[in-house]
């Protein structure tokens, strides 16, 4: 597999990990501030580039990758993720109520404000220099497009969390940002749509091997459809990010534009669309790309979240890639899947061995082994070189029919056409007809399978707590899982930043 190495003069360094950490961290409240600096192009290339390493990579050990299969996968049904040992994600998939303090929690909120303030810093200083800094115009109106859409992605990707949240819009003092409480979540959505419809204009449509990674004007269309689709599910009678409104039309429309576009390719074998790469790879529409360091680790760490050692072992890589406290696919889920499924086949490992070392012997611990390939896999296990598809042209399509069931545009026959196309590329008969959302919704849950899905799938359908409860009722056995209820579609806003200006916020109901 051949490596990438991101230098600080390319075009795009997508990996840009010193400067991300010199930068002014604003908010959270509990985190500090240093200088700014802005006073060339180049300058301005890093901090965009900065962004993108933030609002994708995180701010730490995590990423968005790892934080939706931690907080979207591991609290679905897709899962059973309980332990003897203490591990932060028994009380995810648990639904404790006390986990205002979970690092996962905290990378989230922690994260998506580091790269808000980022982004809020960038387009403040492209209106203050950019027309003296820039001599392409269009150059400095697509890094402004690209730290909008980052802005939106960051701040949708709070509110499905966490529901109110700080509206920040512009750099603020540590002592201002003391005394910002948390917004209604339709006010957020108002900077979300905003950003998003002033960024497309001026994103490109795609970008040359150089640049792969940076948002293109699909991918904020991707997203923006994606955002009509939440504000229009089900309230569940929280401040969350579900609104009950009836925009399914404006989603369809977003959604058609990226179908009708021509720029993407239905992939005719799964297993393969989580094995190329780059522009060769037609399903990807927003991808957040990792690379592998022969010496130092500059790749991704999110395939061990839901791993497993002695599985990591059968396929030949020995270091330590995850304990023994494995998050084993809920019975329930592999019960979904059709004998001649191929997606169950090539994605899920049911049994495997280790011919010698530590884990030597047979295991039948199902396993998820989607993005897991040992020709990309580098030095140690925080630098494997796959990249993660946040939205893939399959989920476009499928969203399209979401909206078309919902009355937003097309008809049953697109519906039907669609998910008999994605049954027979994993290998089941297309017979389909008059499918129904719960149809649809069960398609969905075989196809994008530890993609990071599926719970926020689960908030669209409007049955997610009586889904939960009914499939707690089956799979826990143990009695580990707690009743699930309508707050616990919001996980709690962390402690840190409860306790860094005691009473500005109040905590999401239902937790400690």
């Amino acid at each position: 597999m051949k490596k990438y190495i991101y230098l600080a003069t390319s075009a795009f360094l997508l990996f840009a990990f010193a400067s991300c950490n010199d930068e002014l961290e604003q908010i959270p409240l509990s985190q500090g501030t240093t200088e700014n600096f802005y006073a060339n192009q180049n300058d301005f290339i890093q901090a965009r580039n900065a962004t993108y390493s933030v609002a994708f990579h995180g701010a730490g050990t995590y990423g968005y990758a790892n934080r939706v299969l931690n907080l979207s996968e591991t609290r679905s049904d897709n899962l059973y993720a309980t332990t003897t040992a203490s591990r932060d994600w028994e009380g995810i998939n648990g639904f404790f109520t006390s986990i205002s303090s979970v690092s996962y929690i905290n990378e989230a909120y922690t994260s998506n404000y580091n790269a808000i303030y980022k982004a809020n810093q960038l387009l403040e200083k492209i209106d203050e220099k950019g027309n003296e800094i820039f001599t392409d115009h269009l150059a400095k109106a697509s890094m402004a497009a690209e730290a909008r859409f980052l802005r939106a992605f960051c701040y949708f990707d709070l509110i499905r969390w966490f529901g109110k949240v700080p509206l920040i819009d512009r750099t603020v003092t540590a002592q201002e940002a003391a005394t910002i409480g948390r917004s209604p979540v339709a006010d957020i959505y108002n900077l979300i749509i905003s950003d998003l419809e002033l960024a497309i204009p001026d994103l490109s449509p795609s970008y040359d091997a150089a640049n792969y990674g940076r948002v293109t004007k699909y991918g904020a269309k991707a997203l923006l459809g994606l955002v009509y689709m939440t504000r229009s599910s089900p309230t569940y009678g929280i401040d969350g990010a579900m609104l009950g409104l009836n925009e399914w039309d404006k989603a369809y429309k977003q959604l058609n534009d990226i179908k009708t576009s021509g720029l993407f390719v239905f992939g005719t074998d799964y297993a393969s669309i989580f094995k190329v790469e780059g522009n060769n790879n037609k399903e990807n529409i927003l991808t957040i790309p990792y690379t592998q360091n022969i010496s130092t680790p500059v790749g991704g760490n999110f395939m061990v979240e839901v791993g497993y050692q002695p599985y990591f072992s059968s396929v030949g890589i020995d270091s330590n890639q995850g304990s023994l406290e494995a998050r084993p696919i809920s019975t329930e889920f592999l019960a979904q899947f059709d004998a001649n499924d191929k997606r169950k086949a090539q994605c899920i490992a049911t049994s495997y061995t280790v011919a010698s070392g530590t884990y030597k012997g047979s295991y039948t611990l199902p396993v998820f082994t989607k993005y897991i390939d040992p020709a990309r896999y580098g030095n140690g296990r925080e630098d494997w070189g796959v990249d993660f598809m946040v939205i893939r042209y399959t989920d476009v399509l499928m969203m399209m029919a979401e909206c078309t069931l919902h009355g937003g545009g097309g008809t049953q026959a697109d519906v039907d056409a669609i998910v008999n196309q994605v049954r027979t590329r994993a290998g089941i008969a297309a017979n389909a007809s008059n499918i129904t959302l719960d149809q649809l919704f069960l398609e969905r849950r075989k196809e994008f399978f530890s993609e990071g899905t599926r719970w926020f799938d689960l908030i669209r359908s409007g049955k997610a707590v009586t889904t939960m409860n009914a499939w707690r009722a089956t799979e826990d056995t143990g009695k580990r899982i707690q009743e699930i209820t309508n707050n616990s579609l919001l996980y709690p806003i962390p402690l840190q930043e409860i306790l860094s200006v005691p009473g500005l916020y109040e905590q999401n109901l239902g937790y400690d």
